[in-house]
Parts: C-alpha cells; structure tokens; sequence
C-alpha cells in the first residue's frame, strides 16, 4: 500500500502499518505471525518497510499462533528484540508458553501483538486478551489511535528488555484499520548487526516444577518494577482541571470518543485521565485522580479490567468516591464503546433520561457476505451437498471450521451447519460420530487451516477409527486475511521460494487408506469422489481435498499479462426459470422476476462454468457457443 506523505516526516498510515513501523524503528529483529482480521496487515507492512531499508531481519508467517510464538519467544532469550502478531483468538492458544515465558523472564523483548475485534466483525468471539497478561502476570499496553502505537510499541520493546517480560500490546480493528499522519522516526542502526546469544540457563528455562517454584517470586518483582515504571507519561496522563464533581478515567480507542462527547456538550470542566497500561495498572496517579473527584466514569472496551482494579484501589484507601462504568450498567459489557454511549453514560449519572438521546446516524443496508464469483469452494459444497443427498438423502451434516468458506454457510447455499474454532469441525465430527449420531458426516476445512489445527484432530480419527469424511479446500492460499502464504503456496513470508507441503501426503502418512484429489471446478468428479468417500468412510475417515488456487490471485495473474476471463451467457431461449444457478450464491448470477430468466453479470464472471454444469436445462453457455450457434 502506497503511503500518503501529509508533511515532512509525517505520512498517512493505519494502526496496522503504524504499528510495524514503530518495530522497526524499536529494532525488532525477528517477527512472527499467523494472519487474522484485523492484524494481518502487520506483518506484511514489517516485511515491505524492512526491505526498503535494506534490514536484515526474520519474518515468518508460522502454521499457526503458538508457533509463532515461541519461535519469537526462542529469539528473544537470545537476546534479541521480537514480536509475535496475531489477532485476539490467537492469544488462547499461547496462553501456556506465554505463562511459562513470564517465569522464566526473557532476555531481550518481547511483544505479544494482539489485535482485539470487541463488535465483532470478523470472528467468532470477542475476549478480551487484556486477560490474558492479568493470569500470566506480564504487562499490558494498549494505545488510543496509530499514531499513538507507533510509539507505544517503540516504548513496549524497551519495557520488556528493561524489566525482563513479554508485553501484551492490545489493540482493536477501529485502530487497526483507521489511517492518521504518524510522525516518521529514526530506523534503529542496531538491527543491521545485533547477534543472537544464547545462554544456558536449566535453572530458568527447564520449566519442571522445582525451578518454576523458585522462579515465580522473581515474575513479582519484575511486575512491580513494570508498575513503577508505567507510573508516569506516556503510559498514564491527566487532562482538565485539578478536581471536579465528575472524572473520567479511559482507555484505547474510546478515549477518542470521550474527547468527542466532551467536545459535544461543550465541556472542558471534567478532569479527564488517559491509562495505557492496564496490568499493572499504575496505582498512584489512578488513587490521586479519583481522590480529586467525587465520582468517576471509568471508559474501557470489552470487560471492566480497569474498572475493578480501581474498586479495589478506592475500597483499600477508603475513598467514598462513587464508581461508575460496566458494573453499575452505565455502559455495555460487550462489543465497541462509542460517543453515543458515552453520552448517554453521563446523562444517566446526572440523574436524566437518556432515552431518545442519541447522535443522528446513517443506517447502512446489510449485505449477506457470499463466496466470490468463481471460487473453487462454491464447487466442493456443491459436489458435497449432492454427495450426500445420492447417500443419505436429507440425512447429512456438514461441519464447518474457520476461513473464507465459512461464506458457504450463508443463504442461499446453506452449505454448512456449524463453524467453532480453528481445526474444530474434525474433532467435532469425531465427537458426533462416537455419540451414535447416524447421519452422514463431513468434515470441511481448509488448507491453511488444516495445517494449523487439523493435523492432530485428524489421527485422533483415524486411531479411533471415526466413520468421517475430511473434505480439505486447498486454494493455496490464506484467502479470507488477505493471501498470505501457507504451506502449500510455495513461498515465504519475505517472497522468496518455499518447499510445498500436501495434505494428501501427510493423510497418506498417518495411515488413512481413502484418499482423493479432486478439481472442484469438475462437479461430476468432485461428487463422484464425496460419495465414494462417504461409503469408504464406514470403517475409519476418508480424505477427500479439493484442489483449486484461490480465483482471485489467479486473476490478479491474468489482468498482469492483459487476459481477461471468458464470460459466460445465459441462452434465454433455453432458460426455464428454475432458479438452480442463483441459489449457488454467485454474484455473477442474478434473477429478472420479470423475464423469469437467470442473468449473468459479465464484468464479474470469470467462466469458472460451474452454474453450466449444474443447470438442467444447459441454459449457460460461453460466449463464443453463441457465435457459432446463433452467428452463422
């Protein structure tokens, strides 16, 4: 992405791209990643920023977030400084590294980035990972806007290498994905030659439970130090006057929006204190505002962390200031805080109505999400709906897991009946098999995903013989992040050629005897090879991967070489009305109630020839068939 120069040293960027520069001008020497909305972009902005600099770092897009993880983790017990990038959902599954990296203390630094998604709008749950430093006992920082995180990351990197522990740097998608001038600073001289060194320490780093014991107690004073040092600005400050009747504490993006409601009812007479770090929450000036004040607002997204920190800071001091926020029900214990919100906040304090209240907004239309035109997974729900009609008849369920076709779920296609968490949908196959439900069941995951998650669930199916199909949807890509490469693609996170990794191969190794590769464009084969799975799958799970590059780096492929894809048509003559193409959900495909005929949208067909296979009146025809039929 092009950046936008807003004055000398200053340039346009989002959260996301901030947040990388403000690494590379910390002199973080090795980042990981594993891609998730809203955090993806992180990586990808290090990688290009690091080569137009000529720097001499590592970054990888790992299998998945523990990987990642620890391979940061290694790095900084060598010394150096590193970062692992992942959105929210990725933070659950470091947790136990995480933990045990806090006891055994690093000796560079180490910055968890964790980009929150607290509506949501692109996961299946919205937690907190402010959470997730409160139980492992590490620092937690979180900015307010993306010129704010280029330098508190920079800070983050210091703290962790001065007091020894990773740092969870929390940030969320309004942050992420909203653009401001950031100041442009130095890159660090020191990441051309930092050399790695590593220091055997068995004392520390064997994490059996005798060294754990005597560690443990260093973790606390490390903690305390962390207080001490966040005890002052950046990382806390106040505005407004000295004392009021009314403060307000807040922290991250929602800052920006009591600045705004302040703004609103014209105000500059309420004592206002920005946090930046929730654990360890500084505890001085926090006690110093509320005892300025009679009551407070406390302003923070997702759970009231922050909030419960200070009844207790006000209980201990036996200060009789009134606390208001999530747990007096003046604002909401889940998705975004917003102006309106925070208006409404105030109103109910001072004793008013708030109904009807509300800051003018323009309601948006929904748009049902859909699969893009052409893509290889409308084909393999296709094929598996199909399959397991000719099979069971309406006796099916299909399991879904986490990526781009979890779209196939949405009507009109209604391909999939459940999507959990990443690798669920084949361990959740095997539980539903071995509770006795009778139905067909299939597995459907993707290849990135399946390197990420569904190795392990799948030789839990094939030791326990589980009656499933495993239907993999390899497009080589990680499609829905925004193509980051897995290991199927074929390259690196730094663009360099990589070894391919089949999943067929690794079925074939653990022991599963069906298995089949199949082209999801090819309707008829893909089906023929989802039943035979389905009867093959009596004695133990069969595999079933649908192979076909994600259509949209095909095009990109193609546009760069000036082809265009062949469009198809819809023979009017031959249309009945049946409707059988546009319940695939394509947005090539639309329907004239007043012709009764199906039409096809020209400039968003790619001739992927899908909906001519599965018309039954042969309706769809290519353009060039028209020519010779009806030309001449």
């Amino acid at each position: 992405m092009e950046l936008v120069e807003v004055e000398k040293h200053q340039v346009l960027m989002t959260g996301n791209e901030a947040i990388a520069r403000g690494l590379i001008e910390a002199g973080v020497n090795v980042a990981t990643a594993y891609p998730g909305t809203p955090s993806s972009e992180v990586l990808s902005a290090f990688v290009r920023i690091s080569k137009e600099n000529d720097l001499n770092v590592y970054a990888e897009w790992a299998v998945n977030e523990k990987v990642a993880f620890e391979i940061s983790y290694a790095a900084s017990l060598c010394g150096l400084r590193a970062a692992a990038i992942m959105k929210h959902l990725g933070t659950h599954w470091i947790l136990d590294p995480l933990a045990v990296s806090a006891i055994t203390g690093i000796k560079g630094s180490l910055i968890v980035i964790s980009a929150d998604d607290p509506v949501p709008l692109s996961s299946q749950s919205s937690t907190d990972t402010r959470n997730h430093a409160k139980i492992t006992h590490i620092v937690a920082v979180e900015p307010s806007d993306p010129a704010e995180a280029k330098e508190l990351v920079k800070r983050a990197v210091t703290l962790s290498e001065k007091v020894g522990l990773p740092v969870i740097f929390r940030y969320t998608d309004r942050i992420a994905h909203s653009r401001v001038p950031v100041s442009l600073g130095s890159i660090c001289p020191g990441i051309k030659r930092k050399r790695p060194s590593f220091k055997k320490e068995p004392e520390k780093l064997i994490s059996i439970a005798p060294n754990v014991r005597r560690n443990i107690p260093e973790l606390f004073k490390k903690l305390e130090e962390a207080k001490d040092l966040v005890s002052r600005p950046p990382w806390i400050s106040r505005e407004g006057p000295s004392s009021g009747k009314l403060g307000i504490i807040a922290s991250g993006s929602p800052y920006n929006d009591v600045k705004e409601a302040l703004s609103l009812i014209g105000t500059t007479k309420i004592p206002l204190l920005k946090v930046c770090v929730s654990n360890p929450l500084p505890e001085k000036p926090i006690l110093d505002f509320i005892s300025s004040v009679k009551s407070v607002l406390i302003v923070e997204e997702l759970d009231p962390i922050i909030e419960l920190e200070i009844f207790r800071i006000a209980l201990s001091n036996n200060l009789q200031v009134k606390i208001y926020g999530k747990s007096t029900g003046h604002l909401k214990r889940y998705g975004e805080i917003t102006t309106d919100q925070i208006l409404r906040a105030l109103l109910m304090i001072e004793g008013k109505n708030p109904n009807g209240t509300s800051i003018e907004a323009i309601e948006v239309p929904q748009r049902v999400p859909q699969l893009c035109a052409g893509c290889p997974h409308r084909g393999a729900f296709i094929s598996i709906k199909r399959a397991i009609k000719r099979v069971a008849g309406s006796r099916g369920i299909i399991l879904g897991d986490r990526g781009c076709y979890d779209q196939g779920g949405n009507p009109p296609l209604r391909a999939i009946d459940a999507a959990i968490a990443m690798g669920s949908s084949i361990a959740m196959a095997i539980g539903l098999a071995k509770s006795g439900v009778e139905d067909s069941i299939i597995a459907v995951i993707g290849d990135s995903t399946f390197f990420h998650a569904g190795i392990p669930p799948l030789i839990d199916a094939y030791v326990h013989k589980a009656p499933i199909v495993v239907a993999i949807l390899d497009n080589s890509w990680m499609s829905m992040t925004g193509h980051q490469p897995n290991p199927r693609t074929g390259r690196n996170a730094m663009g360099e050629k990589a070894p391919i990794v089949l999943p067929e191969k690794i079925a074939e190794c653990i022991g599963i005897q069906f298995i089949r590769v199949v082209d999801p464009y090819n309707i008829v084969e893909s089906e023929k090879a989802v039943v035979n799975a389905l009867f093959g799958a009596r004695n133990g799970p069969a595999v079933v991967i649908f192979r076909r590059e994600c259509v949209l780096q095909e095009l990109r492929r193609s546009r760069k070489e000036g082809d265009r894809p062949k469009a198809l048509q819809v023979n009017p003559a031959k249309c009945e009305g049946c409707r059988v193409c546009v319940k695939t959900g394509c947005s090539a495909l639309k329907f004239d109630l007043f012709e009764n005929k199906a039409k096809i949208i020209e400039e968003k067909c790619v001739g992927c020839s899908i909906c001519t296979q599965i018309c039954p009146f042969g309706a769809i025809e290519s353009k060039l068939q028209e020519v010779y039929d009806y030309g001449g």
